[in-house]
C-alpha cells in the first residue's frame, strides 16, 4: 500500500496488515496519532535498500508490521479498554527499550 496514512489508523487497524509489511515513520520527527506514516513490503529488496515511497515521503523503517501487532495485542490484553493514547504509548516504549509496557 503505497499511500500515508495516520499512526492512529495503522495502531487501530494493525490486524489488516500483512506481518511481510513494514511501519515506516519520519525518522525527525516526534510521533503522535496524526503522524504520516506508511505500512510497505520490503520483501523484494536488499537488506540495506529503502522502498522508493519511503524515500521520496522521507520515511525510515522503524518496526515490522509483527512488532506492532504484537504491541497491540500485548496492551489490549492488559488493558481491553485501552485507548489510542494507550496503544501509542505502548508503540513508543515498544520502539525506545525493545520490551512490552507494563500498565
Amino acid at each position: 500500500m503505497e499511500k500515508l496514512i495516520d499512526l492512529r489508523e495503522v495502531l487501530v487497524n494493525v490486524e489488516k496488515f500483512s506481518w511481510e509489511d513494514s511501519l515506516f515513520l519520519p525518522p525527525t520527527e516526534t510521533w503522535s496519532l496524526d503522524t504520516n506514516c506508511a505500512i510497505l513490503n520490503t520483501d523484494d529488496l536488499d537488506d540495506e535498500e529503502e522502498p522508493r515511497f519511503a524515500i521520496d515521503n522521507n520515511l525510515k523503517d522503524a518496526l515490522t508490521i509483527q512488532d506492532v501487532q504484537g504491541v497491540v495485542m500485548n496492551i489490549r490484553e492488559q488493558h481491553p479498554e485501552c485507548t489510542d493514547d494507550d496503544l501509542l504509548k505502548a508503540l513508543l516504549h515498544y520502539y525506545q527499550h525493545d520490551a512490552f509496557i507494563v500498565l
